[in-house]
């Protein structure tokens, strides 16, 4: 008889094969590391830090990734991403918060501007 067929016990006719199992290891660009985008706010928009700590959560993502450890590599992946998040969260809304200031402040400037110059009759 045949290893790889073997006749089931209940008819004798039915022939089946043993499973094969094939492991497939995961794709490890499949992993996202974000250091460009924690570069971009260590350079640009670092407020309270947030930029750094991104940018070491993505190295050290980036790190597990060449060692084939991707479960630490994705890991560290999510949290640089929301590290990356709160940075560009917090500097967008800082940066919307002075350019109204400097808009208000321009136009209270203009306003004035045009008092000091009607004549009163």
């Amino acid at each position: 008889m045949d290893p790889a067929v073997s006749y089931s016990q209940n008819d004798g006719k039915t022939l089946y094969s043993p499973a094969t199992v094939i492991e497939v290891g995961q794709d490890p660009t499949l992993v996202k590391d974000y250091v460009v985008w924690s570069l971009f706010n260590l350079v640009n928009m670092n407020c309270c830090c947030l930029g750094l700590v991104a940018l070491f959560y993505s190295v050290k993502s980036r790190d597990q990734k060449h060692l084939k450890n991707l479960t630490s590599a994705r890991d560290y992946g999510e949290t640089a991403k929301r590290f990356n998040i709160a940075s560009t969260a917090i500097s967008a809304i800082v940066i919307v918060i002075i350019l109204a200031i400097y808009v208000t402040s321009f136009i209270a400037l203009l306003q004035n501007m045009q008092g000091v110059h009607t004549v009163k009759h």
